[in-house]
């Protein structure tokens, strides 16, 4: 039986096998196969050919659930987990994993009943049943039949048996293996999809072997780097080291380091990684920090002469499942989807990114995000700085990332400047880590411990933070940080308070320039990420022949190797106090270095930390849903916690880096180590309801834990240094928009529009003076383009 796929010169049948080329399993190969059942049907066909203008209904859900009756008929110890993942896999081919609702079961009826897609599937010779002749006729057709009774809307007990059969019955550790398989498999299916779509509409495109998008080249290790001097920080750090390559010459999947600032962290965690890499066969590293302007600055610091790349990618959260991509006649074949396909953070033997990236091609249903995911396969992942992750997540991110590990053959290094005791609740019994008695006398250490001091100011609004800046100008000539939690509420008020213009790239040709004066600096997300490299580089070598004061967010706080003489820090809790005040006398002084920490109040007094607060409990889905509600309450003790110690600082009490990571460990263990973690896994993979309106499993919960919550949320634009920037971003967006871009054109095009894409919160926008747009971009989201020209007004 011929019918077609992606237009008149298209082969429905042909388009199938191409898929199956995905599978690596017999039951995959069944779910490859009928993932375009629902293309079968008069009504579809006549769409495909032009005889109707639009499509007719919706067609991944019913090959999901054919493939899913199909293995359930098939039978085996396995049928159930099978089952669950084929019902998801292939229905969610257009959009991403999750439970079937009405919107996509709607169509099951007109699919089911239609006489020519029954023909198709059970058609030896030309159909889906001619792609599987493992399968019995009698099994195809007690799976069709099934078919039929499930696809009325009104059918409900049919439905709940199969919501029964498929899955219900799991415990949530194979959920969570089925949910994991489940990604694997979609990002490898649509990768064929997309390279078939392709071919079949007539363009050309190879269907090679899925991982032909994914080289699987030799590891490369960078050039070895040694620890030069003999000053006791020096000895200290090769101490550091030393300890970690013992502990990651150890079997295990989680290997934490936690080390004061300052002691070459960054340095042991790659050996360490190296060390991996070499014993256990594994092909890339990966490095992950918070932020994109930290990975700026570790990319040039560690990787500039080595196989390498950093990716500057933007968030792209959504706390809502993406919408179903629209179907067409060309299916998702075009340069678009090229573009979101090719994106690749995991591709050389060293790849510096970010926490989101890493998170999202892990977790996040998006089946691009799946894609994704495949690249992350045998590599050493590191997330520097990690205590930057959410506290509501990590029960779940830690037995994910575990059995992620397992399937992916991957392996984790976590590192902080504040140690995570490992406490039931977070499942990390078998986590290898320097053991305590070599650690703790490097923390207590004086040459480490008396580096700095900390005092408080209590609270500030930003008149009395900007006289606070005024008084050090003018009685000091040493270099100065000061970090605020906002920018709106923060960075951008102090800018008007000094008056200072908004010119981004004016900021760096004044740091190049020769003179003796002091500079003030703005680095924020204001800052375009690819000009945030190079203001942080030209800064660290302006230190060193004048003064210059930096105005940061919290961008500057991880990883970022500028050693500041004094700091006023906006209080963020104490982890983030411990690391802002790492950017300060890191290499020690004579005498230590003060670091001050405030609290910056609005004209309402309240601090920016309760503002953040804020806006994660009126707009964060997560926090009122279980399970993550349950642990969100535990949070809000420890965060009070932390209040309430800021609060009770006394002006006049001195205190030391050791004696804010003892605070902070009394109150992880004040509120972390009694927890239990019973009942969280089922909630987090679950089926919360037999309903003839839906089928499956929930995955939300997956994608919350993927999604970072951004403090401040504004509108998106591109912000370019010249006409001709913008003039070469219109014309590589119209070569995708007509399909006629070329794989390296679709690159630079990612390159110029991520280094330049800011997203200026409501408030502050109309205040940049910016401007009309002077065009606008379409991909990968449509985005005004704007030129830097702008003054504060």
């Amino acid at each position: 039986m011929k019918l077609f796929s992606h237009g008149i010169d298209s082969d429905l049948r042909e388009h199938l096998a191409e898929v199956m080329t995905a599978a690596e399993t017999p039951e995959e190969r069944i779910i490859c196969a009928c993932h375009d059942l629902g293309k079968a049907t008069k009504a579809w066909q006549a769409y495909i050919i032009g005889a109707a203008s639009a499509s007719p209904h919706q067609h991944a859900a019913a090959g999901g659930l054919f493939a899913a009756l199909l293995l359930l008929e098939r039978g085996g110890d396995n049928a159930a987990y099978w089952s669950l993942v084929a019902l998801h896999t292939a229905a969610a081919h257009h959009t991403a994993l999750q439970q079937l609702g009405t919107a996509q079961l709607d169509s099951l009826a007109l699919i089911a009943g239609d006489p020519q897609a029954k023909a198709f599937a059970l058609d030896r010779d030309g159909g889906i049943a001619s792609l599987l002749p493992e399968l019995p006729e009698t099994i195809l057709e007690k799976a069709w039949r099934r078919l039929e009774e499930i696809a009325p809307r009104s059918s409900r007990e049919p439905r709940v048996q199969f919501n029964r059969e498929c899955g219900a019955a799991l415990p949530p550790e194979l959920r969570l293996q089925a949910c994991l398989h489940s990604r694997s498999l979609l990002g490898r299916m649509c990768l064929q999809d997309h390279r078939s779509a392709a071919r079949q509409s007539g363009r050309a495109a190879a269907v090679e072997s899925w991982r032909s998008a994914f080289p699987e080249q030799e590891f490369r290790p960078r050039p070895e780097r040694s620890f030069s001097g003999n000053s006791p920080v020096a000895k200290l750090r090769t101490l550091l080291r030393e300890s970690f390559l013992k502990v990651t010459a150890t079997e295990g999947i989680f290997y934490f380091i936690d080390a004061p600032t300052g002691l070459g962290k960054t340095e042991a965690m790659l050996r360490g990684a190296e060390q991996l890499a070499k014993r256990e066969g594994f092909r890339r590293i990966v490095f992950a920090v918070p932020q994109v302007s930290v990975a700026d600055q570790v990319f040039e610091d560690y990787f500039s002469d080595c196989d390498a790349q950093i990716w500057n990618c933007r968030r792209r959260e959504s706390h809502t499942l993406p919408a179903a991509v629209p179907e067409n006649r060309h299916g998702n074949g075009d340069d678009a989807e090229a573009l979101e396909i090719e994106q690749h953070p995991f591709q050389h033997s060293y790849n510096v990114t970010t926490f989101n990236q890493v998170l999202l091609a892990m977790c996040h249903p998006d089946r691009n995000r799946c894609i994704r995911g495949l690249g992350l396969r045998d590599a050493v992942v590191i997330l520097d700085e990690f205590h930057k992750l959410p506290q509501v997540i990590l029960p779940f991110f830690f037995r994910m990332a575990r059995e992620y590990a397992r399937r992916c053959h991957c392996r984790f290094i976590l590192g902080s400047a504040t140690p995570l005791e490992p406490f039931p609740f977070w499942d990390l019994e078998d986590s290898r880590r320097i053991p305590a008695a070599e650690s703790l006398p490097v923390y207590r250490a004086p040459e480490i411990d008396q580096r700095r001091i900390y005092r408080s100011l209590g609270e500030l609004s930003v008149a009395e933070l900007g006289e606070q800046i005024e008084a050090f100008h003018a009685a000091d000539t040493r270099n100065l940080l000061v970090v605020v939690n906002l920018i709106g509420a923060g960075s951008w008020p102090l800018r008007k308070f000094f008056q200072q213009p908004f010119a981004p790239w004016e900021q760096l040709e004044e740091l190049r320039r020769p003179g003796t004066g002091r500079l003030v600096v703005w680095l924020d997300g204001l800052v375009p990420p690819g000009l945030r490299r190079e203001l942080i580089l030209c800064c660290r070598e302006a230190m060193k022949r004048r003064p210059v004061t930096l105005i940061s967010t919290q961008m500057i706080e991880v990883g970022v190797d500028l050693d500041f003489d004094a700091a006023l820090i906006d209080f963020q809790g104490l982890a983030a106090t411990i690391q802002r005040g790492g950017r300060v006398g890191r290499n020690g002084r004579a005498e230590p270095c003060e670091v001050k920490v405030f609290a910056l109040v609005d004209e309402d007094g309240f601090s920016t930390r309760t503002r953040l607060l804020e806006v994660q409990q009126n707009h964060d889905l997560r926090l009122k849903t279980p399970p993550f509600d349950r642990i969100y309450r535990e949070e809000l003790k420890f965060l009070k916690q932390e209040e309430e110690f800021f609060r009770q600082w006394e002006e006049d009490t001195v205190l030391r880096d050791s004696d804010l990571s003892a605070k902070l460990a009394e109150i992880q263990r004040n509120v972390f180590a009694r927890l239990s973690a019973s009942g969280l896994m089922e909630k987090w993979l679950s089926i919360p309801a037999f309903s003839p309106q839906t089928l499956g499993c929930t995955f939300e919960n997956t994608q919350w834990v993927a999604e970072l919550f951004g403090e401040e949320r504004g509108r998106e634009l591109v912000l370019v240094e010249s006409q001709e920037i913008f003039d070469q971003l219109s014309k590589l967006n119209g070569k995708i928009a007509t399909d006629s871009s070329t794989p390296e054109e679709r690159k630079q095009f990612l390159a110029l529009v991520n280094d330049r894409r800011i997203a200026p919160a409501s408030a502050v926008l109309p205040e940049l003076g910016l401007g009309e747009p002077v065009g606008r971009i379409s991909y990968p989201d449509e985005l005004p383009v704007y030129l830097a020209a702008a003054m504060i007004v």
